[in-house]
């Protein structure tokens, strides 16, 4: 028997051995779908010897393909070539980048974040055809409700003309005035959708919706391309089909409908995405489709006590008959194949309290009494329905001095040290804004003691002078401080004041993303918090961190930088989303504070899940601002308690998270004065005898808390390490390098995810590396070699952000064709030889870690042998340096290790100067080359990140934020 099947179940192996043929696989919660999928994967690799390039693996989350892509690292004996595991956006982008210029696409396309989308349409507001959805008094009010309607027409592939002409259909229909309105905004909605798109195709641009919008055409257009992508992938999985919408089902059976060698892993039991546009009939259809598949159960549990496994299971039969189990007359009872012994009888405790300060606390009480006994934090995690359910829990666990980590249940605004920001941006767009400047008075690096500010507004008051900065710098700018008096000691006042005068001359000429960092370079706010390693501190900069990235996402786009404009965005987002999600912080032994689509995926010993009361969990139905016509829907699903039946598969999904107890709780009181009714899903549980009900706080905490222990751990920040254990499995050479340079760059980037200012260099490099590509990717496709065409491709490449001026963008640019032109004269005297290969991926095993590359390009040379080029902008290197080049050492290992060709070069070839310096790897010398690389592998491990000061420091974008840097 093969390895990869040796330790499987038996319904695990009959998923995994068969390869031929359709195949559903439901996979019930802890099941072992990623372990399957991914032991079907090294089973085509290994056993049956398929080609990597012959299998599609697509899933929804970067989270589950790096997950995937880690553990076929770990499963494969040797380096391979790397297998197409992509979200479906990602497969869609990587698709129409190679083959959209077929239907029109520029392959070059830039993909717009929401920042961007929201930014074009508001540039082009006044020129669509807007009545209803462009209010004069506020005109931007709908630009996020609209965005977020097309995005799902998109899921739905509804094409505008379609939605034109149906809505035209509707009003040609309408009788009285009513029905005449509401086809009249549907028109306008229709058409706005058209010309959005347009202002897309207009500017070289896609959203994220697009991308299967447009793979879609491609695919059905152009035959002889489905043709080709049929014939490469042979073999296709899909991750989560339960969770796929009608447009990237449609995908998926057009890829697979000639060779029907499609795997579909899901559960409909756990479809939970319905407001994003899941269409839950894929999987209760996909056997309609393939009347031949086969379908595989997977019903053993590694994950949770069989009592929590009952009640689940006793919850989600209530919504038969829309049920697959119910439909196709099979078992999904989960079995629990975890260790019973000293396992709790009643796992499933459900809670009552009179008042929601009880539940809160009770929550708490548990979990520090938990700690207490050695349990981590973070095996604890607290699920909520929404956000707003968070906002107790999390206030709480602050007081209480509990380590926790927030994942989208709180929005980024609400923290204080970005309330710090956004009051400095208020400030610096209207001075006269009072109550931001007295939150900056009040900031502590400052060091102005609160009486002190008081004084100060006091005193402003009194002279009937405003606003507070102006009667403050006039005073202590133009020398008349001691008009203030009890401030001439208060060296703080003078800085903050010189300070807010500078930051408004610099906001004149910068984006907020400048001068964001001016202020955290000047005033000494971040490196307060790097000076002081806490979990706090940590995660302040992470929030820091995404605040500035939204910024800088905003800049990117090259039009107007103004900080009204950021506060605009910024306030258009808080509203239309109702919160802006606070960002992920990073892995360390807290308790986890998450909504329930968060927590999908994850897994605890020990789960609460509070405020299960009707109108809070299940929810109130809620309607889209504006909803799709039913006619144009394909859904099939019949209307009737879809939305209780989404909110208890929520419910179902919550409770599979806990492995060892879980915790249900509801109160008869929360905000306003009714008494709140119990959730129907507690109800579904009232005769299970696995589990138990308590009606008191006193009942249902155990062992006697002191109120002060209960709350407060004084071991909780010395339980969260700065840094998690470093379990590195998979590299790049740029990481490693970066660590090389300085561990604490490394943390920043890597770790904290610190968005860097886009560097012109950087940009003046993508821009002659991308065109260089794609001028050989067309020569290779056939095409005769221009240098016109060469100059058209760098204009269609070139990036202009980040140069100090408009004058220095085009003197750089200008100096980019002059490289054209030489790179063009250079590859003429060697005749334009097509390239062997051109963006190489490649993924290499050395040790237990992959190391994750892209070689630019390889040739085949005269003799039969192969040459490794990878194209630099800058200063040409000495021989010597590339001799020591740890890149192309990585790539010589990678070309004989997956590629199986013989290298007699590697080169360095220097764009700007047109040099290409080589030098080659001795097969002799590849296992010193190996070792060399696990050594510095071992001291990125062992690494507590600290700085290594240099001259590198003057390079570094992070010094404002290093209290080391010289």
């Amino acid at each position: 028997m093969s390895e990869i099947l040796e330790n499987l179940n038996p319904e695990q192996k009959e998923a995994v051995s068969q390869t031929e043929g359709p195949m559903l696989i439901v996979a019930g919660a802890g099941t072992g779908k990623t372990r399957v999928i991914t032991a079907r994967i090294l089973h085509l690799l290994i056993d049956k010897k398929v080609p990597s390039s012959q299998i599609l693996a697509l899933t929804f989350t970067e989270k589950a393909t790096n997950e995937m892509l880690e553990r076929v690292d770990q499963g494969m004996p040797l380096s391979y070539e790397e297998v197409t595991i992509k979200t479906f956006h990602g497969f869609c982008d990587m698709i129409l980048r190679e083959k959209g210029m077929e239907i029109g696409i520029d392959p070059g396309f830039r993909l717009l974040n929401q920042a961007d989308q929201w930014l074009l349409i508001k540039r082009n507001l006044f020129a669509l055809d807007l009545n209803h959805y462009r209010p004069l008094g506020n005109p931007g009010k709908f630009i996020h409700v609209l965005l977020s309607h097309f995005s799902r027409l998109k899921d739905e592939d509804i094409k505008p003309d379609d939605y034109i002409r149906f809505a035209g259909q509707m009003l040609d229909k309408a009788g009285d005035d009513a029905e005449k309105e509401n086809a009249g905004k549907m028109l306008e909605v229709a058409n706005a959708y058209a010309a959005y798109q347009n202002l897309l195709i207009e500017s070289n641009g896609l959203d994220f919706g697009d991308l299967q919008f447009y793979a879609l055409r491609l695919l059905e257009k152009r035959p002889s391309v489905l043709r080709e992508l049929r014939e490469r992938y042979k073999y296709i999985l899909v991750d989560e089909f339960q969770d796929t919408n009608f447009a990237q089902n449609k995908l998926v059976m057009l890829l697979a409908r000639e060779h029907t060698n499609i795997t579909v892993v899901g559960d409909d039991d756990q479809s939970i995405y319905k407001w994003r546009g899941a269409s839950l009939s894929n999987i209760l259809t996909f056997e309609k489709e393939f009347p031949q598949a086969k379908r595989v159960v997977l019903t053993q549990n590694y994950r949770s006590n069989q009592g929590i496994l009952d009640s689940a299971y006793q919850s989600i039969q209530n919504n038969n008959p829309d049920r697959l189990e119910h439909r196709a007359s099979i078992s999904k009872r989960l079995v629990s194949r975890v260790l019973s012994e000293g396992a709790d009888e009643n796992p499933v405790e459900v809670r009552h309290f009179s008042d929601s300060q009880d539940e809160v606390k009770c929550v708490l009480d548990t979990i520090s009494g938990l700690a207490k006994d050695g349990v981590a934090y973070s095996e604890m995690a607290i699920l909520v329905r929404t956000n707003a359910h968070a906002t107790a829990f999390v206030d709480a666990l602050k007081d209480a001095g509990i380590p926790f980590t927030v994942r989208d249940t709180q929005g980024l605004l609400r923290f204080e040290e970005i309330k710090d920001l956004v009051a400095l941006l208020r400030f610096l767009v209207r001075p006269q804004d009072d109550i931001a400047f007295f939150r900056l008075l009040g900031l502590p690096i400052f060091g102005i003691p609160m009486a002190t500010v008081l004084q100060i507004v006091n005193e402003a008051r009194n002279a009937h002078f405003t606003p507070i900065f102006y009667y403050l710098r006039d005073r202590i700018v133009n020398g008349t401080q001691s008009s203030l008096p009890g401030l001439e000691e208060t060296s703080g006042l003078e800085s903050v004041i010189r300070l807010c005068d500078n930051l408004l001359n610099f906001s004149r000429d910068h984006g907020a993303f400048r001068v964001i960092g001016e202020f955290l370079d000047e005033s000494g706010y971040v490196k307060a918090l790097t000076a002081n390693d806490s979990f706090e501190n940590e995660e302040k900069i992470q929030h820091i961190a995404q605040f500035l990235e939204l910024a800088r996402d905003l800049e990117a786009d090259g039009g107007d930088n103004s900080l009204r404009v950021f506060l605009d965005y910024i306030d258009s987002l808080q509203e239309a989303l109702g919160t802006i999600a606070a960002a992920t912080t990073p892995e360390n032994d807290a308790v986890s504070m998450l909504t329930v689509h968060s927590a999908k995926g994850l897994e605890f010993d020990y789960v609460f899940v509070p405020c299960l009361v009707k109108e809070r969990f299940p929810s109130r139905p809620k309607r889209d601002p504006i909803e799709i016509p039913a006619a144009l829907l394909p859904e099939d699903i019949p209307e009737k308690e879809m939305h209780l039946q989404e909110e208890r598969r929520l419910f179902y999904v919550a409770a599979t998270r806990a492995r060892k107890r879980l915790f249900l709780s509801y109160s008869d009181s929360y905000e306003g004065n009714k008494k709140w009714k119990i959730s129907p899903f507690l109800a579904e549980l009232d005769d299970l005898a696995c589990v138990r009900w308590t009606d008191s706080l006193r009942d249902a905490v155990s062992g006697d808390l002191e109120k002060d222990d209960a709350i407060k751990d004084e071991r909780a920040f010395d339980r969260c390490s700065m840094m998690p254990d470093v379990k590195i499995y998979q590299l790049s050479y740029s990481k490693l390098d970066t660590f090389n340079t300085c561990p604490l760059k490394y943390k920043f980037r890597y770790h904290y995810k610190i968005p860097s200012p886009s560097a012109h260099a950087a940009n003046f490099g993508s821009s002659v590396h991308n065109t260089v590509n794609k001028f050989y990717e067309e020569v290779m496709a056939g095409a005769p070699p221009n240098s016109g065409r060469l100059k058209e491709l760098f204009e269609s490449n070139w990036i202009g952000i980040g140069y100090e001026s408009r004058g220095h963008e085009l003197a750089r640019k200008k100096h980019g064709i002059e490289v054209m032109e030489k790179f063009f004269e250079k590859e003429k005297q060697h005749g334009f030889k097509a390239p062997a290969m051109l963006e190489k991926p490649f993924r290499l095993r050395i040790g237990d870690v992959i190391f994750m590359g892209r070689i630019d390009r390889i040739d085949k040379l005269p003799d039969g042998t192969y040459e490794v080029i990878d194209y630099k902008t800058g200063k040409a290197k000495s021989a010597n340096d590339v001799k020591k080049d740890l890149q192309l050492s990585l790539y010589a290992l990678a070309c004989s290790d997956i590629f199986k060709i013989p290298v007699s070069a590697l080169s360095l070839y220097f764009l700007e100067d047109a040099v290409k310096v080589s030098t080659t790897r001795p097969e002799e010398n590849f296992d010193a080359i190996r070792e060399d690389i696990l050594q510095k592998v071992k001291s990125l491990r062992e690494s507590d990140l600290a700085p290594t000061p240099g001259f590198h420091c003057g390079f570094c974008e992070f010094g404002i934020l290093c209290h080391r840097a010289i």
